[in-house]
C-alpha cells in the first residue's frame, strides 16, 4: 500500500515540477530526503539540519527554478 502512495506522490510531483517553480521545501525533499523526513517527523529543527553552504545551495536552486519559471511565462506570453 505504501508503494501505491509513493507512486501517486511522485506522479503528482512530476506534474507539479513542470507547472510551478521549486520551493525551498521541494529542493530539500529532492536533495536531502533523509533530513526532510526528520523535519516532517519533528525530530529536529530545520535550522540545525543544514550547514551554511548547504543553505546557500538550497536557496540558489530554488531561486534558479523561479527565474526559469518566469522566463517560461514571459516566452509563453510573447508567443501566444
Amino acid at each position: 500500500m505504501n508503494e501505491l502512495a509513493d507512486y501517486k506522490r511522485t506522479s503528482i510531483k512530476k506534474k507539479y515540477g513542470q507547472d510551478f517553480p521549486e520551493g525551498i521545501l521541494d529542493v530539500i525533499e529532492t536533495d536531502y530526503p533523509e533530513r526532510y523526513s526528520l523535519m516532517l517527523e519533528g525530530r529536529t529543527s530545520i535550522t540545525t539540519l543544514f550547514s551554511s553552504e548547504e543553505w546557500i545551495n538550497i536557496f540558489a536552486k530554488s531561486r534558479n527554478s523561479f527565474r526559469s519559471h518566469i522566463q517560461r511565462i514571459n516566452l509563453t506570453r510573447k508567443y501566444s
